[in-house]
Formats: C-alpha cells, sequence, structure tokens
C-alpha cells in the first residue's frame, strides 16, 4: 500500500511539472493504448513506407500550444498523396541517403490519424523511444495522436491498466 501510494505522489508529481502528454489512442473504441511526456517544442516522428510507391516517408512534427505542429516531410519519391509544390516558407533539399525533404511546414493540428498496419507498420519515434503503432494499437487500428495538455485524470485513471508513460525531452 505504502509503495502504490508513493508511485502515485511520483506520478503526480511528474505531471504538475510536465504538463503536455502526446496520448495515442485507437479512435474506434477510444482506448488509449500509450502515453508519452514531452515538453513543449519537443519533436516526435511518426514513420511507415507509402502503400503506394513503396517507400519511407518520416513527418516530423512538434508539440506546440497544446497542438501537433507539422515540421518536415521526408520522402524518397513523389507519388500519390505526396506533397508536390512548396507553400510560402518550405523548402525543398536533398538527403545525403538519396531522399527529399520538405522543411519549413507550419501547418497545425489539433490531432494526426492514422490506419496502422494495413500494409506496412507504423513508428512513432519520440525522444529515444521507438514505437511500433501496429504492435501497440493493433493491425488495422485507426490511431489517433493528440496532445493532451490535463493529463492528470487520463494517466491516474489509467495507471494500473496497461498504460505506457515515458518521459522526453524538449
Amino acid at each position: 500500500m505504502v509503495v502504490a501510494g508513493v508511485l502515485l505522489s511520483a506520478v503526480a508529481v511528474v505531471l504538475l511539472f510536465h504538463p503536455d502528454v502526446l496520448i495515442v489512442r485507437n479512435s474506434e473504441n477510444r482506448y488509449i493504448c500509450g502515453a508519452y511526456l514531452c515538453s513543449e517544442g519537443s519533436e516526435f516522428t511518426v514513420e511507415f513506407v507509402h502503400s503506394v510507391n513503396l517507400s519511407p516517408v518520416i513527418d516530423t512534427f512538434r508539440a506546440q500550444d497544446g497542438k501537433i505542429r507539422a515540421v518536415s516531410a521526408k520522402f524518397y519519391s513523389f507519388g500519390a498523396g505526396m506533397q508536390t509544390e512548396l507553400n510560402p516558407g518550405e523548402s525543398f533539399d536533398f538527403t545525403d541517403d538519396g531522399g527529399m525533404i520538405i522543411s519549413g511546414l507550419s501547418r497545425e493540428y489539433e490531432s494526426l490519424s492514422y490506419i496502422v498496419g494495413t500494409v506496412f507498420d507504423y513508428h512513432l519515434t519520440i525522444g529515444e523511444e521507438r514505437v511500433n503503432l501496429c504492435e501497440l494499437c493493433g493491425r488495422n487500428a485507426h490511431v489517433e495522436l493528440y496532445i493532451s495538455r490535463s493529463p492528470g485524470a487520463v494517466l491516474l485513471k489509467r495507471i494500473n491498466s496497461h498504460l505506457r508513460l515515458r518521459h522526453t525531452s524538449g
């Protein structure tokens, strides 16, 4: 009982000083599959293999003001669904590994939605941790990522139910 109290107190202290959490949720049943502490300005990536042109895509995002802001998109071939024109403030360059990257993105999202693992796995990288979203949420799951600025109730309620709580620094 004492250990549970200490653990609960430690989680509460962390939440008081670290209010932003990237939530990974199954959008069909609203089950929270994972939660990752992230500082304001922390970046994370979502990586997958494009189902049409069969090459990797790495989208980089930043936690900003309780929302998700696109930072860059790295890809290896043009095709369906890939950006082909630059918007004001964006830049295009080639990478050393033969990829192409569009930087200076400024789109802001309340949440990101994916159907993971229909053909290939999707991976979330936040801090030093790389998470297979198919393994975390299930193959063909409808997955939503969003920033929670008031995670205490969500996290404390789920502390004993397979919730993965990780810390990243910005």
